[in-house]
């Protein structure tokens, strides 16, 4: 989503995957099924982003529109996608330019917490998703399963007022805990809230692999990190490597992560 519509900045769709969508190419796939799809559904991927759910949602064999605000992702996305099922579309998740009722499903992966107006977003998800159709959304679990982020969060939060700051907005949004997102569902309407979790690893090849990830400016974590000047940029760069390491040499690292899934059906006559 776009700094205009939204807290993740996304400007750099190239710097976007190997930042976070490394993790999101191997979610996708598992928020499929716990989402139901089946073959021949027409489906709605909200905040799409560079377009790796929407990718997997074509290779179920679905015809699938991906909307997010930022044009230089869905001009990634556009140019990285050649299934003729798949379109995508520059547009704001809080007014979806598609009539009522007019998917099967409508899926949010790793978006809708970070959307100004989440709730807002949400009752357009539903509004555009046919009755007895599936609204289903992924956010991660920020505090307690993000933790190559929250490595590098917590260490700068030590060593500057602003990333405690960071951390603290970051961490508090009521979507990232336990409950937080099936309660927003029953907020807007739904009514029998199905909530899960599901995990993958975030995987780099060595230090230099994940310090790099968060240079490239993008998301909340990574505009931080290139906000600050050389000196203590360094100087969190040491610490944070330290805890990368743990005492061990430099190399391959798996962080496991996890993600709330929530999905429920649009009721009749909605």
């Amino acid at each position: 989503m776009s700094t205009s519509t939204s807290t993740f900045v996304a400007t750099d769709p190239e710097g976007y995957e190997p930042y976070v969508g490394r993790c999101s190419r191997r979610l996708a796939p598992l928020f499929i099924e716990l989402a139901g799809v089946t073959a021949h559904e027409r489906l709605l991927d909200v905040g799409c982003g560079t377009g790796n759910l929407t990718r997997a949602l074509g290779a179920a064999q679905a015809v699938v529109t991906g909307i997010d605000a930022s044009a230089p992702y869905i001009a990634y996305a556009r140019q990285h996608t050649q299934d003729p099922g798949v379109t995508f579309e520059v547009g704001d998740a809080r007014s979806l330019p598609y009539p009522d009722g007019t998917f099967d499903r409508t899926l949010s992966m790793l978006a809708l917490d970070v959307i100004p107006e989440a709730a807002r977003a949400l009752a357009e998800m539903r509004r555009v998703t046919r009755p007895g159709g599936t609204v289903a959304v992924l956010v991660n679990d920020f505090r307690c399963g993000w933790a190559p982020f929250s490595m590098l969060v917590d260490t700068a939060a030590v060593l500057d007022p602003r990333a405690s700051a960071l951390r603290d907005r970051v961490m508090s949004e009521p979507m990232r805990w336990p409950g937080g997102l099936a309660a927003l569902f029953r907020t807007a309407g739904f009514a029998e809230v199905t909530e899960g979790q599901i995990s993958v690893p975030f995987e780099y090849a060595s230090f230099a692999d994940y310090w790099s990830s968060f240079l490239t400016g993008q998301g909340s974590t990574g505009s931080y990190v290139v906000s600050l000047a050389e000196a203590p940029r360094q100087e969190l760069e040491r610490h944070v490597r330290l805890a990368y390491l743990c005492g061990m040499p430099d190399g391959p690292r798996g962080f496991t992560t996890w993600c709330y899934v929530v999905r429920s059906a649009v009721p009749a006559g909605a």
